[in-house]
């Protein structure tokens, strides 16, 4: 862990131990970039709160000011991802006597909606980006309080099933209109869509690697750490990436086309069930001009 994520971590045990006051709470995690130990000066503190209620204002409240924080804001329930969310800032008075603000970002879930995203992914095999994210920071993440629970859940989200790869690969494999990186070029040089393609068939790339090395999506902000963490994947993944916007067009396009045919070949090496001739085929379409 390194010394951004340290002191970080230090000031969610601080804050993790005013939740944990509370008796409807069973467990605080700490997730994000610090509980995996890279934070930089851009990171913030991402925390989660699991309740056997429905968290109310004044509760939320109260721990910010217990905290000694800053309040920016508490979001209504949103009943898409059945979360609260609070964000708030705390002081941080360092080494050199100067003083900065580290932004707090807790999410409050209940222990049942926990418990259901876990059966919808690992038995369902459910591929909602959202679920998988907080799965993610039950694995990745440190127990602030509430280890029983917390090792409970991790535990089982460990045991990721070959479907749920399998279902990851399916939905995300499916990379269509590459072709048109030629139109975008001819009518006018529209690179902003030119280079959107290119992210949005990487980001693809991405959630399939995560797939195929049964890992739970936790962001792409950090393409080093997403490398280091696979042990299937195309060699020099960073750069390869990054080819693609830093070359001339055409030859950016050649990046992205070779680097797609790559992960398809490590699907067919480590998931032969999925028909990766058809990913191919579609992938490789080009639509006749006139």
């Amino acid at each position: 862990m390194n010394d951004a994520s340290q002191w970080r971590y230090r000031i969610a045990q601080r804050i993790g131990e005013l939740y944990a006051r509370n008796a409807d709470v069973p467990a605080v995690i700490l997730g994000g970039s610090t509980a995996r130990g890279h934070a930089d000066r851009f990171s913030d503190l991402d925390m989660g709160v699991i309740w056997d209620h429905e968290p109310s204002d004044s509760e939320r409240h109260q721990v910010v000011r217990d905290a000694d924080a800053e309040l920016h804001r508490l979001y209504r329930f949103d009943p898409a991802e059945q979360v609260w969310s609070d964000d708030y800032f705390i002081h941080r008075n360092q080494p050199d006597g100067t003083d900065s603000k580290l932004l707090v970002e807790v999410s409050h879930y209940k222990r049942d909606f926990v418990e259901d995203v876990l059966h919808q992914v690992l038995n369902e095999h459910a591929t909602n980006v959202l679920w998988h994210n907080l799965i993610s920071g039950i694995v990745d993440g440190f127990s602030l309080y509430g280890d029983d629970v917390i090792t409970s859940w991790r535990n089982r989200a460990t045991q990721y099933p070959r479907e749920l790869s399998v279902a990851i690969v399916q939905k995300y494999g499916v990379i269509d209109h590459f072709w048109r990186w030629e139109m975008y070029l001819a009518r006018g040089d529209n690179l902003a869509l030119f280079y959107d393609a290119f992210t949005q068939i990487h980001q693809r790339l991405l959630h399939i690697l995560l797939g195929l090395n049964k890992m739970y999506y936790f962001g792409f902000k950090w393409i080093e750490v997403i490398d280091e963490r696979l042990s299937i994947k195309p060699d020099d993944l960073p750069m390869r990436i990054r080819s693609a916007y830093k070359s001339a067009p055409a030859e950016g396009a050649a990046h992205v086309s070779g680097l797609v045919d790559d992960v398809f070949g490590l699907i067919e090496t480590h998931l032969p069930e999925v028909d990766t001739n058809r990913l191919r085929r579609i992938f490789h379409y080009t639509r006749p001009s006139v």
